[in-house]
């Protein structure tokens, strides 16, 4: 169990850590990746979110969900008063497939130690994996379990509290989906004893849409 007297030895871990995972070569996609993306944010925090894998620009920049992938997930951080700063984000693998193809098995596999590491520093109350891909991972489920099976409701598993939903990319496809990610992350925010509104906060228009 983490504690506030504690939080500058686990921040430093987690840096000594990606300094180590920058230099991973466990898979394949050590050869083809730009730069390794360990994760940003506050590694202190409460709520984490854990996306599937980087993609084109996370890459090239070291940071996960920028650029259009990142529109959606900053909009609903915005929507319960918070940034990226007051959140931690990563992802299951820290390195990018190639053509932002799925991860193979061996790949999540190489890198499932990272990321419990990652999560055990971190020690979040909540964890929301974005996506069918982080879900199922996370959830110890088979890779095709739909997301309408997980999504939106408390799963806890190894000590852990999981509240799935939609992938940020998805939401760019489906923007109509947004209501119901809304919807998650409300349950997720019940966890974590926050009230926030019942309508997603919009940055124009109907702010229920």
């Amino acid at each position: 169990m983490r504690s506030v007297s504690d939080a500058p030895e686990r921040a430093a871990e987690l840096e000594r850590l990606a300094d180590e995972w920058r230099g991973c070569a466990k898979c394949a996609l050590a050869s083809s990746r730009t730069q390794v993306v360990v994760g940003t944010g506050d590694p202190d925090a409460d709520l984490m979110f854990v996306g599937e894998a980087p993609g084109f620009h996370e890459d090239q920049q070291g940071v996960p969900f920028v650029v259009q992938a990142g529109k959606p997930l900053d909009e609903l951080l915005r929507g319960i008063g918070l940034t990226r700063a007051d959140v931690f984000v990563a992802n299951v693998l820290k390195c990018r497939p190639p053509g932002n193809r799925d991860p193979t098995g061996p790949e999540k596999e190489a890198c499932t130690p990272w990321l419990e590491r990652q999560i055990a520093l971190a020690d979040p109350k909540v964890i929301v994996p974005l996506g069918k891909h982080a879900a199922n991972f996370l959830l110890g489920l088979a890779p095709e379990t739909p997301m309408a099976s997980t999504r939106g409701r408390v799963h806890v598993r190894n000590g852990r509290t999981l509240v799935p939903t939609f992938h940020p990319a998805y939401l760019l496809r489906s923007p109509g989906e947004k209501k119901e990610c809304w919807k998650d992350i409300q349950v997720a925010m019940g966890v974590l004893g926050i009230e926030t509104p019942k309508a997603r906060p919009s940055t124009g228009g109907n702010p229920s849409t």
